[in-house]
Formats: C-alpha cells, sequence, structure tokens
C-alpha cells in the first residue's frame, strides 16, 4: 500500500532534525522525451525514455564519501509528422542499464555531485521567498526565482517544495531536485522536455502523490509506445523545436 502525500499549505513549518536526504534508499522515476529532426518528408523522429535512478553504494573521493547513482531504463522511438513508413532507425523499443549516472553526497541543506573533476553543487534547498537559485551543475539561468515555499511528508520526514519563476520546473523540492529530475536541467534544452513522474523511498511513492505516475517497482514502469498529448512544433523545423505534452509536475 502507498502513502498518501499531506501537503501542509500556509502552515508554518515544523522544526525537525537534519533529514537524510540519501538514505532509505530513494528512488527517482523519470521521463525525458526528444525529437530529432528526420530526413524524408520533414519528419521527426521522438524518443521517449523511462529511466529509474537509484543508489548502489558508496565510492571514497578524497576526503568525501559519495553514493553511486546508477540509472536504468528503456526508450521508445516513434516517427511523427512524416509519412509513413517510418525510417529503420526510428522504431522500437530498447532496455538499457544499469549503468553509472553519477555520484552525490549531502553536506548540510546541500547536494553536491562529482563530475569527474571536481566537487559540484547540484542543489541548495537554504532558500527563501524572493531568492534567487544559484548557479549549478544543472542550472546555468541567473534569474529563477523562489516564489513561495510549502511543505510536504516523505516518509517520516518534513521536507520543503519551492515553487519557481523563470524556470522550465515549476518546483525544486527539499532533497529530491527539481520537478524536472534529479540531474535533469532546470530549463528544458529546445529539443528535450523532462518530467520527474515519482519519487519514492524503496517502493513507496511519495512525490507527486499516488497515482498512474507514481508507481515504483523494483525496475522501470511499462513504457507507453503513444503519448497521445505529445506535440512537436514546428514541423518541419529549421531552428527552434518545442516540445509538449510532458507530464508536468
Amino acid at each position: 500500500m502507498r502513502t498518501l502525500v499531506l501537503l501542509a499549505l500556509g502552515l508554518p513549518f515544523l522544526a525537525h532534525a537534519q533529514n537524510d536526504y540519501l538514505a532509505n534508499d530513494p528512488v527517482w522515476t523519470n521521463t525525458a522525451v526528444c525529437g530529432d529532426v528526420g530526413g524524408g518528408g520533414g519528419g521527426m523522429c521522438v524518443s521517449t525514455d523511462t529511466y529509474n535512478y537509484r543508489l548502489d553504494g558508496d565510492s571514497l573521493i578524497g576526503v568525501y564519501t559519495y553514493s553511486k547513482v546508477m540509472r536504468s531504463g528503456s526508450v521508445s522511438l516513434a516517427w511523427q509528422g512524416g509519412p509513413p513508413p517510418p525510417p529503420p532507425a526510428c522504431t522500437g523499443i530498447s532496455v538499457y542499464g544499469p549503468q553509472d549516472a553519477g555520484l552525490l553526497r549531502q553536506d548540510g541543506l546541500r547536494l553536491y555531485a562529482w563530475d569527474g573533476d571536481s566537487d559540484e553543487l547540484l542543489y541548495d534547498f537554504d532558500l527563501e521567498v524572493g531568492e534567487t537559485l544559484p548557479i549549478t551543475m544543472n542550472n546555468w539561468n541567473t534569474d529563477i526565482t523562489v516564489t513561495a515555499i510549502d511543505s510536504l511528508l516523505v516518509g517520516t520526514e518534513w521536507r520543503k517544495r519551492f515553487a519557481l519563476a523563470n524556470s522550465w520546473a515549476p518546483f525544486l523540492i527539499e532533497g529530491i531536485g527539481s520537478s524536472n529530475g534529479l540531474f535533469e536541467p532546470l530549463s528544458n534544452f529546445l529539443e528535450c522536455g523532462y518530467s520527474l513522474d515519482c519519487f519514492g523511498l524503496d517502493t513507496v511513492g511519495y512525490y507527486p502523490g499516488p497515482g498512474p505516475n507514481c508507481s515504483l517497482a523494483m525496475g522501470v514502469a511499462q513504457v507507453s509506445i503513444a503519448r497521445s498529448n505529445l506535440t512537436v512544433s514546428p514541423n518541419p523545423v529549421n531552428d527552434m523545436l518545442s516540445i509538449s505534452g510532458v507530464d508536468p509536475q
């Protein structure tokens, strides 16, 4: 049985001990939808990547201990906008992983990631309304600001949720990441869209809440080949590509 998230809106924040963001087997379930312009009549090959991040052991680098993040998923390809049949390179489903996705460590209210050469800030959750998010490994924008803060219960821990302005990711969630995902950029690239479909501890989903997009299993959830609400425009495209239909969280 999955646990219902209780959202504390408009209530004072409860005092609590420092949360351990990397404890209790956290799992992130994500979707990335990307489109590439194909040949033959201006069609579009759209890939839907559904994947999980899980922690698997530790790694010591210098004086810091990092949690190893592994990624497993499956990619489905769909041909859109061009005449049938789809090109051979734009058909089918492939499964991958587990593969190394990165290294994480927590320091107070911050998450850091190892980029192969140095320790980089990934998230700073020590934020107030009106503050601007710092430049981090996955945020290059200087104008993303916090507009509101509420709280949600993840397991036995209260976590803050920060509403964002000037960002493709509408929320930042303490200890979890953004509503785009864990490592995914806060502002989408032109050709891709990202969503955090679910965050859970072990097999219990807590964010954004129980439902069809928050079904955590030991593997990756079944991939739906057809996404009826997905649109890619303009088609054909020259410079800029817009993808809509990734589930907003």
